[in-house]
């Protein structure tokens, strides 16, 4: 603000406040310098706004450290909202790129130049290899494979074997398991992909299928291959027995 910037406020201001100007012309004069020396750099159409949400908001005399902290917070909004250019291709390393940014750092402050947007992501499709991000692209380009992303956490779905609750873990003959059962697991996993969870049905069909191929291995056997197990006695006579 210039000093007759600071002039055309204090009219403004006076209309809502007569507290502000000093009534003498001399004090006047320096009150003005003053304040042209503090808000330098805040352009007038700003400072007649803040004046205004100043007194919207607060019932006490304005000073010229509310127009400036209004000044700030709102140079900081615009630099947050605004989206940085990248370095071109080929870009040496000089000082050519910084001194480009920071002329349009204080573009963007100054509202010469509306803040850029943070870009939109690349929505992935199907054929998509890669999911965006620079550190992906850095990997391609040396040639190493992309991480795939790690499945969530298996606790928070149910468990379809021993029916925990999310965020309980898993059980097996009413003692806690320190890891989940695989089919917890799987759940999570087909999640993670998008898949739709396992059908239960599908699930024990498949076990009793595991079950069936099992025995028949064992029955394809030659006799006296396996030791059949005897089962545990029942009480202390037959074990005594």
């Amino acid at each position: 603000m210039t000093l007759d910037d600071v002039y055309d406020l204090f009219e403004r201001i006076a209309l809502v406040d007569d507290r502000i100007v000093r009534p003498n012309p001399a004090d006047a004069a320096g009150q003005a310098e003053m304040w042209a020396v503090i808000l330098r750099g805040v352009p007038l159409p700003f400072a007649a706004h803040a004046v205004i949400r100043h007194y919207q908001q607060s019932p006490y005399q304005l000073r010229p450290a509310d127009i400036a902290e209004q000044w700030r917070l709102h140079i900081r909004d615009r630099l947050e909202r605004h989206t940085e250019s990248e370095p071109p291709d080929g870009d040496t390393g000089d000082d050519t790129y910084q001194a480009a940014l920071l002329a349009e750092r204080r573009a963007v402050a100054s509202g010469a130049v509306e803040p850029r947007p943070v870009p939109q992501p690349r929505i992935l499709t199907a054929g998509t290899d890669l999911a965006p991000g620079r550190g992906r692209a850095i990997l391609a380009a040396v040639g190493q494979p992309a991480p795939s992303p790690a499945p969530g956490n298996p606790r928070s779905v149910h468990c379809p074997r021993c029916h925990a609750e999310p965020g309980r873990s898993c059980t097996t003959a009413g003692r806690r398991r320190a890891d989940v059962h695989p089919a917890r697991l799987e759940t999570v996993r087909r999640a993670a992909a998008g898949l739709p969870p396992v059908d239960p049905a599908e699930e024990q069909r498949e076990l009793e299928r595991r079950r069936e191929a099992s025995r028949a291995a064992l029955a394809a056997l030659p006799p006296g291959t396996t030791t059949p197990v005897s089962p545990p006695p029942c009480n202390e006579q037959e074990a005594a027995s």
